[in-house]
């Protein structure tokens, strides 16, 4: 999924303020485990990871005219376990960084698109999404959904924001809808007989 992207380290632990601003009134907000540090200091463990690539985007930026970042970061959401949703979970991302979040954006969707049909997995990519957060330009985005998965048939979303584009990946849900269409056995099988 690299597509000559970087890999950016991303921490688990973080302040609750980021999220605060840049997820808005979002659910994210209500699920977070959130705590004090020893200074007393308001911290969680965080929630999801581009509100992480918001805040540090000029810093992220310095000396460059764009950049293309992936990542593969644990989040954590206090809510109601279910199919691949769960508390702790993986969160696969690409983060385009560059003045122009439209071209951006369309990048996001091909890298994000591409990755699942190298998978051959079946999909549906619904480009008039809005989505929940506050960073993304117009609460536009999009999102990829898989129809095995049931009512929690989002696996990616993404969108523009002020400073580019990018999506996140569900690997736990990616692995149930490649489960739930035979290809993980058909993957496996392939690999175990030497293909």
């Amino acid at each position: 999924m690299d597509a000559g992207a970087e890999e950016a380290i991303v921490p688990a632990l973080w302040s609750q303020d980021t999220f605060v601003e840049k997820a808005g009134g979002s659910e994210i907000i209500g699920q977070m485990w959130a705590f004090p540090d020893k200074k007393g200091r308001p911290c969680c463990l965080i929630p999801e990871a581009t509100a992480l690539f918001q805040e540090r985007c000029q810093e992220l930026l310095e000396g460059h005219r764009e950049r293309m970042l992936f990542y593969v970061a644990r989040c954590y959401r206090y809510e109601r376990p279910q199919a691949g949703r769960y508390r702790e979970f993986v969160q696969l991302g690409f983060e385009y960084l560059c003045p122009d979040p439209e071209r951006a954006l369309v990048r996001s969707r091909e890298l994000a698109a591409g990755f699942l049909d190298s998978l051959g997995l079946r999909y549906a990519l619904d480009l008039a999404a809005k989505r929940g957060l506050s960073y993304y330009l117009n609460g536009q985005g999009f999102e990829i959904r898989c129809n095995e998965l049931g009512a929690q048939q989002q696996m990616t979303g993404g969108g523009a924001y002020r400073e580019g584009a990018g999506f996140g990946l569900g690997a736990e849900r990616l692995l149930l809808a490649m489960s739930m269409q035979g290809l993980l056995t058909a993957l496996t099988a392939g690999t175990d007989s030497g293909n």
